[in-house]
This record gives structure tokens, sequence and C-alpha cells, in this order.
């Protein structure tokens, strides 16, 4: 007998990054793009946990690559400016070098196609920030399929003079910091439940038993895709391989 799976059971982390590949895939279903989302992607270096790959409405070829960190401490000014550990902004920076080699060569991991310019390089984190809180915040624009409650931080070189100063030796860093995002406060590992099941009722329109039936078998389909680094949500799935 088949034995049905949920999400991994004691490993939050694990489920965080499944759970926000289910969100993202089903919420970009809905919008009615062109994508492509996996999980643990090999040669993205830091932003390995989550990919996005999508056409918008211009037909311009966008990418998202994911760092996800659950964690239970606001990340600080000296966090970021450490040269290691979880939040470290120079870690991230040769991680988007590693990543911008990636869209002119396509030896080893994942073949990318457009340009890094249509990139975004994103830290989602269910904590908050500190010492930043003052600065100011934008709106995430299309991206916000990925939201999940929260606030998006973007630097800019005005009021974040000291993270510009702190990577001013690095020759790109002005540009990795225009496509750098901290979205951060998003939901927790259990709270991401609350935004994958209104997001499969309205694609699959069912009743509440169905639904619940459907959340089960959608739940086990994402967690199998995700464990396997060469699975590809997308909107072409063939139907033998489509969660829906």
């Amino acid at each position: 007998m088949h034995e049905r799976v949920t999400w991994v059971v004691g490993i939050p982390g694990v489920n965080f990054e499944y759970k926000l590949c289910a969100v993202i895939f089903l919420r970009i279903k809905n919008i009615g793009y062109e994508f492509k989302v996996a999980s643990n992607v090999r040669g993205l270096g830091g932003f390995y946990d989550v990919f996005v790959e999508y056409l918008d409405q211009s037909c311009r070829k966008k990418h998202i690559f994911v760092q996800l960190k659950l964690k239970a401490r606001r990340i600080t000014m000296s966090q970021l400016k450490s040269r290691v550990g979880d939040f470290s902004l120079r870690k991230y920076y040769d991680s988007y070098i590693q990543v911008e080699e990636k869209f002119s060569c396509s030896e080893g991991g994942v073949k990318l196609e457009g340009s890094i310019d249509e990139s975004l390089f994103i830290i989602y984190t269910n904590t908050g920030v500190q010492e930043l809180k003052a600065n100011k915040s934008i709106d995430c624009g299309e991206e916000e399929f990925l939201m999940t409650g929260g606030t998006v931080l973007q630097f800019n070189e005005e009021e974040h003079k000291a993270i510009y100063q702190h990577l001013q030796d690095l020759p790109k860093h002005r540009e990795f910091l225009s496509r750098f995002r901290i979205f951060y406060s998003q939901a927790d590992e259990k709270e991401m439940d609350t935004y994958v099941k209104p997001e499969l009722e309205q694609i699959m329109k069912l009743s509440d038993i169905q639904l619940d039936i459907a959340y089960m078998c959608f739940r086990e389909f994402i967690t199998d895709c995700c464990q396997n680094s060469d699975c590809f949500l997308q909107d072409t799935n063939s139907r033998d391989n489509d969660p829906l």
C-alpha cells in the first residue's frame, strides 16, 4: 500500500521551504503566468532554497532566487555586516556573483536564460529586523505572489549608508543591493498553511470535503517534488505530473 506523505514531521525549516513552493505555485497558476518553480536547485550559491522563473505581462523572462530563514531572533545590523552567518551580505554578494555567471555559462546546475537585470535575490524570513525599522520599506510589486504578510525591505544609498560603505570594496555592490530584498515578518512554518489552502480552493473550486482530500494529495505531490532537485513545477507539467 502506498503510504501518504504529509509535510515532513519534526523538520520546520524543510516544511517552510515546501510550503512556500506550494503557495508560489498556486498563486502563479491563478495569475496565469508561464513559470517554473523548484526547490534546492544546484549551482545557485546561498539562494538555492526556492527558484522561480516566469514570464511577466510584458513577456519578459524574470527570475527570483530565495534563501529561507526560519528564525526566532530579529535581524540586526551587525549580522548584515558580518563576514559570516545567516544574514551576511558579503556571503550573499558572493552567491549573487555565482548566479550572474549562470546567465552567460550553462555548465553545471540550472541553465538561466534572460538577464540578471530582471532578477531578484531574496532573504525570506519570519523574523523581524532590528535597527532598520525606521528605514523605508517598499511594496514588492509583481512579486507579491511571495508575500505571506510582513514587509519588504530594499536598501538604498541615501538611507542605508552604512550598508553601502560596508560593501564598497566589492565591484558590483550597487547592482547587488538594487536587486536584493529582505522579505521579513512573513508567515512562519505553521502559519503558511493558511495561505496554501485558499489558493487551492480558488483554482479548483471544490466543496469543503473535496478540498480537504485534494489538499492532502497536493501536499504529497509538492513534498515529493521538492525532495527531488531535478523536479520543476511549471505551467507545462504533463497531466501525469501535474499536482492539480
